[in-house]
């Protein structure tokens, strides 16, 4: 099982609670294995098994919460 690292520029993080509000929804993606979101800088790291999730699969979760998401890095 491996493990590829994403990050997210995620647009109109407001709060605390938005910040936990993402990283809840992403943690609870099949093969999430870790997640950090930072409020201030605005981006999510994501730590994820690619076979048993694709990247547009974590994309689509935070952009359904009514952001706007951009790909920064994925490795």
């Amino acid at each position: 099982m491996g493990s590829e690292n994403l990050i997210l520029r995620i647009d109109g993080l407001q709060s605390e609670e938005d910040r936990m509000d993402v990283k809840r929804a992403l943690e609870d993606v099949a093969g999430v294995k870790w997640v950090c979101v930072d409020g201030e800088a605005g981006t999510a790291v994501v730590i994820f098994d690619p076979e048993r999730t694709p990247q547009d699969n974590l994309i689509n979760v935070v952009m359904e919460m009514g952001y706007a998401v951009k790909r920064f890095f994925s490795g």
